[in-house]
């Protein structure tokens, strides 16, 4: 079993990260590894704790000092930076920047494809059902924590020049049935519930 670190670097956002929540639920029930997640630091109980991989999170191109900050602290936690793993919507916008500035080169886009992460499986990462139970491990309060989100569509056709969905989902699939998403995302809130 490795550890598994998830940062959201220490910015304000409504909605939750829901690249890593995916994530979470990969390396828990896929790979059977310990996952922990934090908004900005860990606390101090994890002071000396060296992780098996580090992955961290990036929203907008206007939160960049933070998504430094947090890669940078990222690098105190491993002893080697081929265990990051950054991406996000500014990693997918700026990758040659984030490289530029912290020597990690970021994996670009949607998690739908083999090989993105160099695990086995990793090609389903970004159709699985988020790990909303990561929230429980910060005291950071997301407005729209407890609403669940699902993709019915992915991409774009339209293909405006200002939008960057082009760049971060740029296959148009214009169907995805999410019946049985729903399904298994009402059978993870009742067993949360059942755990409170």
């Amino acid at each position: 079993m490795k550890r598994i670190l998830l940062i959201e670097p220490k910015y304000k956002n409504k909605y939750p990260p829901l690249g890593l929540m995916k994530i979470a639920t990969f390396h828990r029930e896929v790979m059977h590894d310990y996952v922990r997640f934090t908004k900005g630091k860990l606390p101090p109980v994890f002071a000396n704790t060296k992780w098996d991989r580090v992955y961290v999170t990036s929203l907008f191109t206007f939160e960049w000092a933070a998504t430094i900050e947090a890669i940078e602290y990222a690098k105190t936690l491993v002893d080697s930076v081929d265990k990051i793993t950054v991406g996000g919507i500014a990693a997918t916008m700026l990758p040659e920047q984030i490289f530029e500035e912290t020597g990690i080169k970021p994996v670009c886009g949607l998690l739908n494809e083999p090989g993105k992460l160099g695990l086995p499986g990793d090609e389903c990462i970004d159709q699985i059902i988020p790990d909303y139970s990561i929230l429980d491990e910060t005291d950071y309060k997301y407005p729209f924590r407890d609403a669940y989100f699902l993709s019915a569509t992915k991409g774009c056709g339209n293909k405006c020049g200002f939008c960057a969905v082009q760049t971060l989902e740029p296959t148009f699939i214009p169907y995805l049935d999410i019946k049985e998403k729903l399904r298994k995302s009402m059978r993870n809130m009742d067993r949360r519930k059942t755990c409170s």
